[in-house]
């Protein structure tokens, strides 16, 4: 039974509050990967997620494609967001254990890739391990990277209903079957409670142990 390390893209939306409530249901760890834009709406929102002892991870301001932006345009996202979560984190009086960065549907530049993440480095972003992960290909595009790229997408976001998202799950058997622990991908906006709740029902019954994200930082608990 691998480990599964549950993120959460897009958040916060107008119904954080339920998807909250069904991953303490469910006894289910994760991060959630906050848009600023959203952010400034639903600090609210956010909130509720804190106290309810999830962490908060940076998703950029307006979630654009990093490939059209340039440095000092995603340092300026980058930057407006962090603003945001510290707020956050300060309203709900909690003390944020580290800073997490995800970029907008998984990619990372083009010809400003390196420099995106010297600015992550610099900002003091920290990544997952990649030795913990079984995949060569994981380490071979993943590693040494600051922000936290996905080893498995649950789909969500490509299907109307439980049905259709059954059939993206299982046809990702193989991964699912490897012993390697995995990061996965599910998420909040654009998601209604219910589908949510599907996704995290329909990956327990494969077996995937939950466990918590920050558990991957480098000096954090062993998989074995």
């Amino acid at each position: 039974m691998a480990r599964a390390y549950f993120t959460v893209d897009d958040a916060p939306s107008e119904t954080l509050p339920e998807k909250v409530a069904t991953l303490e249901r469910y006894d289910v760890p994760a991060v959630f990967f906050c848009e600023g834009r959203r952010l400034a709406e639903y600090p609210e929102r956010a909130r509720h997620a804190l106290e309810a002892g999830f962490h908060l991870g940076n998703h950029t301001y307006s979630h654009e494609h990093a490939s059209g932006l340039s440095v000092e345009a995603f340092r300026e996202e980058l930057e407006r967001t962090e603003t945001l979560l510290e707020e956050v984190y300060d309203s709900a009086a909690v003390s944020r254990p580290e800073r997490l960065f995800r970029f907008p549907f998984g990619e990372k530049g083009t010809e400003n890739r390196e420099d995106f993440q010297q600015v992550l480095e610099r900002y003091d972003f920290r990544p997952p391990d990649a030795d913990r992960f079984g995949y060569e290909w994981y380490d071979d595009h993943h590693g040494g990277d600051y922000d936290w790229h996905w080893t498995l997408d649950s789909k969500d976001w490509a299907v109307d209903g439980r049905d259709e998202l059954r059939g993206k799950i299982d046809s990702q058997s193989d991964r699912l079957a490897h012993p390697s622990p995995d990061i996965v991908l599910i998420h909040d906006g654009g998601i209604e409670p219910e589908l949510f709740e599907a996704s995290i029902e329909l990956l327990l019954e494969r077996g995937v142990e939950p466990a918590d994200p920050l558990d991957l930082l480098d000096g954090g608990s062993s998989d074995d």
